[in-house]
């Protein structure tokens, strides 16, 4: 799938991440180190946008990444267009749940997991592998030109996944940061970050 360049960023941390929470579509407020992850990409997003003054900006219209959205972009006047497509993954009957809740409610498929993403993908009531690919390649589809995408931590994966032509091993291994931008050029990722100075 040939695309445009793409920025990807992931919200910033809530409350939710910080307890280990399931999220999904619920929806829980930003940490005082999410609101940092939020303005750090804010900060990391100024060359982008003198270079591409009319980049097309998206978001999940989920709170977590109104709330980054607001943050990373409150110094450069720009609103995004926000997009049901760009929604993280529903776990259903797993939202607000810890690993610890799941182990206890459904051991087997708990202990069948081997990895998060295939916890994730499990959930009852949750949305399946193909729900995910499939809403995913929709909004990439449909991109004209470079674009900035707010999101989430799954859906990040799986947009990096149909974008770099990654199988379903690679997807489950791909990491998952906040306040950091992945770049994606021909098929070819990098990660944009802030150079921590001591």
């Amino acid at each position: 799938m040939k695309l445009p360049l793409l920025y990807l960023l992931r919200h910033g941390q809530t409350e939710w991440n910080a307890a280990g929470r399931f999220q999904g579509q619920m929806n829980s407020d930003l940490t005082e180190v999410g609101q940092g992850h939020a303005a750090a990409q804010g900060r990391l997003l100024g060359p982008i946008f003198e270079q591409f003054p009319d980049i097309d900006i998206f978001g999940s219209p989920l709170g977590r990444v109104q709330e980054t959205v607001q943050i990373a972009l409150a110094n450069h006047g720009r609103e995004p267009i926000f997009n049901d497509d760009l929604k993280e993954i529903s776990v259903g009957d797993w939202e607000g749940c810890t690993k610890l809740d799941i182990e206890a409610g459904w051991p087997v498929i708990y202990n069948e997991s081997q990895t998060s993403l295939d916890m994730f993908l499990s959930a009852p009531k949750g949305e399946t592998y193909d729900d995910m690919y499939e809403r995913c390649h929709r909004f990439l589809s449909h991109l004209t030109g470079p674009s900035v995408v707010f999101s989430h931590g799954v859906t990040i994966r799986f947009l990096r996944k149909i974008a770099c032509g990654l199988s379903y091993e690679e997807l489950t291994q791909l990491d998952n940061q906040q306040g950091s931008i992945y770049v994606i050029r021909e098929g070819q990722e990098t990660l944009l970050t802030e150079v921590k100075t001591p």
